[in-house]
């Protein structure tokens, strides 16, 4: 008997959220509409809002759990993308303490917690992180300005480099970074003003077309570019930049081989030229021996 009416208790508390759930309104941009029948449905085909108020909407959730692919690569993916995820919300430029403690002094910050290390102007010590210590102040300091930042070996991103905008940075060191690539050197016309030298060696990710983004920088006076696996022409592209730059210094190419290979290199007018003096020789000879087989 206790169980005839526990059955018809829950019956009837299911009836009446069945009841409320039918005759209640629900608000859809801007109008109201009918729930209508409740149907197990999924929510992207439901005429009603998933504000959690349905009893069918957990469930509805819980059904949609067997349509997720759950394989292997699918999970490397997902793992991989919230990993990616992550690093770019840490790495994004945080407004609220820009202004509390002014670009130089933020943008150390960065570099620090992305296991860098920075030196400001006056100051011959490399300032990194120690263990969870962060080495910085935390407040504003006057007349404190970063000229070294040191990048190498970090999983900076595209977002990291936003920090460097409106610094007083003269030296960047990009070495064996595997997320720069031509987007992220695009990026740092932000440093025309002030940056003199830059490495970006052991950037695998970056082209000849990142290369040509440094067009920009007109200040820099030194470019280090060693083991760049993915710039072919790396030596041509070096020499327009000299071309825009004088002063701009190239590490890691061989330029004065380059340039004696353009200059010992003919002209086409003088190969075209040359070729056909070879073949109207060979003509002349090949007719000085036909009369002398004749006579």
């Amino acid at each position: 008997m206790s169980y005839l009416k526990k059955s018809l208790r829950q019956a009837n508390t299911l009836y009446s959220r069945l009841s409320i759930c039918h005759s209640k309104r629900y608000a859809s941009d801007g109008r109201e509409r009918r729930m209508g029948k409740p149907m197990l449905e999924p929510e992207y085909m439901r005429s009603f809002p998933d504000d959690g108020k349905s009893p069918f909407v957990n469930f509805n959730r819980f059904m949609n759990l067997f349509e997720i692919d759950y394989s292997l690569n699918s999970m490397r993916h997902y793992l991989r993308h919230s990993i990616y995820r992550h690093e770019v919300i840490a790495q994004s430029l945080d407004t609220e303490k820009l202004g509390r403690l002014g670009a130089d002094l933020t943008a150390a910050h960065t570099v620090v917690r992305l296991q860098g290390r920075v030196q400001f102007a006056g100051f011959d010590k490399w300032i990194e992180a120690k263990g969870d210590r962060m080495p910085l102040p935390n407040y504003k300091v006057d007349n404190l300005y970063l000229q070294v930042a040191d990048f190498t070996g970090t999983k900076v991103l595209y977002e990291g480099l936003e920090c460097l905008e409106g610094t007083s940075l003269k030296m960047l060191i990009l070495k064996d970074c595997k997320n720069i690539d031509d987007f992220c050197l695009s990026r740092l016309y932000v440093l025309s003003d002030t940056l003199e030298f830059l490495d970006i060696s052991g950037c695998s990710l970056v082209t000849d077309n990142g290369l040509g983004a440094l067009q920009k920088l007109k200040n820099l006076k030194y470019l280090r570019i060693n083991d760049l696996p993915n710039a072919g022409n790396k030596s041509l592209v070096s020499l327009l930049l000299q071309e825009d730059n004088p002063d701009l210094t190239v590490l890691g190419v061989d330029l004065e081989a380059l340039d004696h290979m353009t200059e010992n290199s003919q002209a086409p007018e003088n190969i075209v030229q040359d070729s056909l003096s070879t073949k109207q020789s060979s003509s002349d000879q090949s007719q000085k021996q036909a009369d002398s087989e004749k006579t």
